[in-house]
């Protein structure tokens, strides 16, 4: 079974402890034993289905319980199956259309990395239909990111945030501050793309990984390859994306899981070194901790001894299961001032040294909304976190 401690397990909803079960992989004996003894517990089926609904898992859940041979309430397989179909779907749709956006951007010569996505799903399970896909992400050089978004806009694509029409000037003040901005379709039921010039906001979390990076050509169909990063780059990267996220839902730890789970102890040392090496150390360690207490990942005993007692670790990863779990792990984050205060503290928390703390009060001193409002030439720059706090406090008054 999941290796959870008795006080968790203890507060833990039967419901969340199947969901969870149904995330391990591969599905070994070991997984399927764990997923017939957690179904064994009295379940609130409909509960389970807002739960697997909100941690976006639908598709391992569907293919984890038939694969158990877990009887349903015929209404819950029914809807179960009707989700793991949609997200099969989708996903394959996002695979085509990551494919074409590659080759579009190949023809105008902008260096472009799929992020997460497909690639993802091939590498971490075998197969693009189990994965839940909402949107496509794509990373390009800081250089490229007014090009490629005059790019997504000729193909069919219309901004959507930060704002849904920006100047050449508030493009230009936005790429120098921000890092991704999204464009969605009207056609083909409403594709997002996430346009990323920066992967994350602190670059210290990530050092050396960017779209010049080397890249893996993940085959998908007859003949057909996504580029992402290499499994080494990917792993930091998953790590880092999760902890920026809190590790709000299931769907991202149990990617991060599956991508490793078959890798033998000493593969997963030089992941784990190699993130360290990045920046992304602490990340690492929280998301290795979260895997195996929550998906039975197991560990090298080298990276136990390291983790056993790491007092940054541990706190981060109980404000990962306190985002992910809550009060209600069928309940969206919530979004108020103790969510963002939590958030606050845990970009904090994910990185060390002087230069790290230095980037984060840089970042967090520049209010996009500022930067969108008031598009300043770059001699300027100097003056938005100058006006972060009247600003906020105008926005707040109106």
């Amino acid at each position: 079974m999941m290796r959870i401690s008795p006080k968790t397990a203890s507060v833990l909803p039967a419901e969340f402890v199947l969901a969870a079960a149904c995330c391990r992989w591969p599905l070994s004996a070991s997984a399927l034993s764990a997923i017939a003894q957690a179904a064994a517990q009295p379940i609130d089926w409909p509960y389970f289905m807002r739960i697997v609904a909100r941690q976006r898992i639908a598709g391992l859940a569907a293919h984890a319980l038939g694969a158990a041979g877990v009887g349903l309430p015929a209404d819950i397989e029914r809807a179960l199956a009707a989700r793991a179909q949609r997200i099969a779907r989708q996903t394959l749709l996002l695979a085509a259309e990551t494919i074409r956006l590659q080759r579009i951007f190949a023809a105008a010569g902008i260096p472009m990395i799929s992020l997460k996505g497909s690639a993802l799903a091939q590498l971490a399970y075998g197969r693009l239909t189990l994965k839940h896909g909402r949107d496509i992400d794509i990373l390009v050089p800081p250089e490229h990111a007014l090009a490629g978004m005059a790019l997504l806009e000729a193909s069919g694509y219309t901004l959507r945030d930060p704002a849904p029409e920006m100047s050449e000037a508030q493009r230009r003040a936005f790429v120098a501050h921000g890092r991704e901005a999204e464009f969605t379709t009207q056609s083909d039921g409403g594709l997002r793309v996430e346009l990323h010039w920066r992967l994350f906001d602190n670059a210290l979390l990530l050092r050396g990984i960017d779209a010049y990076s080397p890249v893996l050509e993940v085959p998908v169909s007859d003949g057909q390859a996504i580029r992402t990063f290499t499994e080494a780059d990917l792993f930091a990267y998953l790590c880092v994306h999760g902890a920026t996220h809190s590790w709000s839902r299931l769907k991202w730890l149990a990617d991060f899981a599956a991508l490793i789970a078959t890798r033998p102890g000493t593969e997963i040392v030089r992941l784990y070194r190699h993130a360290q090496a990045r920046g992304a150390g602490l990340c690492a360690g929280q998301a290795l901790t979260l895997a195996r207490d929550l998906l039975d990942l197991r560990l090298p005993p080298v990276i136990e001894a390291e983790l056993a007692g790491h007092r940054r670790v541990q706190r981060l990863v109980t404000l990962a299961r306190e985002a992910m779990i809550g009060v209600d792990a069928a309940t969206e984050p919530d979004l108020g001032p103790a969510a963002l205060t939590r958030t606050l503290l845990t970009r904090f928390l994910l990185g060390q040294g002087l230069a790290f703390y230095a980037a984060q009060c840089r970042f967090v001193g520049v209010a996009i909304a500022d930067v969108i409002r008031f598009p300043l030439p770059p001699t300027l720059y100097f003056l938005y976190p100058v006006m972060r706090f009247p600003s906020w406090v105008w926005r707040r008054l109106r």
